[in-house]
């Protein structure tokens, strides 16, 4: 029996609240289940937002502790790096303190003024005098003449004494620098001012009389009276002796 067909007793405020609910029933019912949950309470937008909003935030949870992880790996590299920088820069400034003072071993020295070659020490003069006297200017510096044992101290000394010239007349010289090669007249022979004997294996000398010299890179002999300038040659300093 329907509502309509059952005797209704009460005020007319009470039948219009009937009609009312019956109305309902038939919209919820033609609205399908959609308009149900919409209007069931557990459907509320707070709900619909932590739906959707929770992914995002699980993603962004693993963004920041991928990038923590790397943050920390990059950390500990620059840390290692910058050992390596400190490590390499204590080295350098050893080395470099042993090169300037000259305290290494392996490390030798000339004094302001001489050139270095090998393991000796040059000094080119820039006072003429004969060859005898030039021997004793070398010898008050605690030097002889130079006595040439190599074809690399040959080239060495050829290099730096074709560089030295002197104007004279708007011309252009160079300069001749005594060795301390001569020819000894009491055994016939090319010897050194230390005594030791002239090998011609390093090179040749034209003639066989007087004092050789080096002009211009080349070799040449002439009178042991002749004034010209010299090279004086001594052992370089090891050790910071």
């Amino acid at each position: 029996m329907s509502v309509q067909q059952r005797k209704v007793k009460g005020t007319p405020s009470d039948i219009n609240v009937i009609y009312e609910a019956k109305d309902e029933g038939k919209a919820n019912a033609q609205a399908g289940p959609a308009a149900v949950i919409a209007a069931s309470p557990s459907a509320s937008p707070w709900r619909l937002s932590a739906i959707i909003l929770g992914p995002i935030c699980l993603i962004l949870l693993i963004l920041v502790i991928v990038m923590a992880q790397q943050i920390s790996q990059l950390s500990q590299k620059s840390e290692q790096e910058l050992e390596v920088i400190e490590m390499e820069n204590i080295i350098l400034s050893d080395t470099l303190q042993q090169l300037t003072t000259g305290i290494a071993d392996n490390c030798s020295t000339c004094e302001v003024d001489w050139d270095q070659c090998a393991a000796s020490c040059y000094s080119f003069s820039v006072n003429t005098k004969s060859w005898h006297s030039s021997l004793d200017a070398c010898t008050a510096m605690s030097a002889s003449l130079v006595k040439i044992d190599t074809k690399k101290e040959l080239e060495f000394l050829k290099h730096e004494s074709s560089k030295r010239v002197y104007v004279s007349q708007r011309k252009k010289f160079h300069f001749r620098f005594w060795t301390g090669l001569n020819y000894d007249n009491d055994i016939g022979n090319w010897t050194w001012a230390d005594g030791s004997p002239f090998s011609f294996q390093v090179f040749r000398v034209p003639g066989a009389e007087g004092c050789v010299y080096i002009m211009k890179g080349d070799i040449h002999t002439q009178s042991c009276a002749k004034w010209e300038i010299c090279i004086c040659e001594k052992p370089a300093r090891f050790g910071g002796n």
